[in-house]
Parts: structure tokens; sequence; C-alpha cells
């Protein structure tokens, strides 16, 4: 048999190793415990995230759809610009059209009373008016 002496030596030995067994599964479960919190956080924050991007591509879709919408619109109303300016800027739809081009062009008042027509008052108004020189 073994000595009584031996005996409780390494019973004392392996109740010493278990409670240090003990001390370190239990130091391991709540380490396991404070990592899965902090991945439940973190998975959290990460599908928040997740659905903050779906709602900020939504509304650059919404976004993209209203430019788009705007631009034609834009467009439009361009191209209805055009068509007007066209339309009263052609000198055959306005009576002095034909006279106003020629004082664009640099006509005196001589000659628009002589090519035209017009009295004196009348040729210096439309110079007044028309003329792309700076009055003296």
């Amino acid at each position: 048999m073994i000595n009584p002496v031996l005996m409780t030596l390494i019973i004392a030995v392996v109740a010493g190793v278990i409670i240090i067994v003990v001390i370190a599964l239990v130091w391991l479960v709540r380490s396991h415990l404070k990592l899965k919190h902090d991945y439940q956080a973190l998975a959290d924050v990460v599908h928040g995230h997740n659905n903050d991007i779906t709602d900020l591509c939504a509304a650059a879709l919404t976004a993209d759809g209203r430019i788009a919408a705007t631009d034609e619109q834009i467009s439009a109303l361009c191209a209805k610009i055009s068509d007007y300016e066209y339309q009263h800027n052609e000198p055959s739809t306005h009576p002095y059209g034909r006279v106003i081009q020629k004082v664009r062009s640099g006509a005196s008042v001589a000659e628009l009373m002589k090519n035209s027509g017009l009295s004196q008052d009348e040729a210096a108004l439309l110079i007044r008016l028309h003329s792309s020189k700076a009055p003296l």
C-alpha cells in the first residue's frame, strides 16, 4: 500500500489541479459569454448599417427618377422657348421686323426714313431701342 502521507499529498495535488481547471473553465465560460454579447452587438450594428444602405439606395433611385423627370421637363420647356423665340423674333411676324434688322446692321436715321418710309421720330426711336451701339 501507499504511504498515507503520500496519498494525502497526491489527493492535495489532484484537488489543486481540479480547482485550477474549474477556475479556468469559469473564466473561459465568462469570456465566451462576453464575446457572444459583443458579437450580438456588432451584428445589430451591421444589420442597422445594411438597412441604412438599403434606404439610401432607394432614396437615390427616387431622386434619380425625379432628376430625369425634371430634365425632361426642362428640355421640353427649352424647346417651347426656342419655338416661341423663333416665332416672335421672325422679322415677317413683327411689323417693324425688317427695319429693326436694318437698325441692328447699323442703318442711320436718314436711311430708315428713305428706305422704310418712317418719320424722323420713328427712325430715331427705333435706333435708340434696337441699336447695338451705345448712345452718345
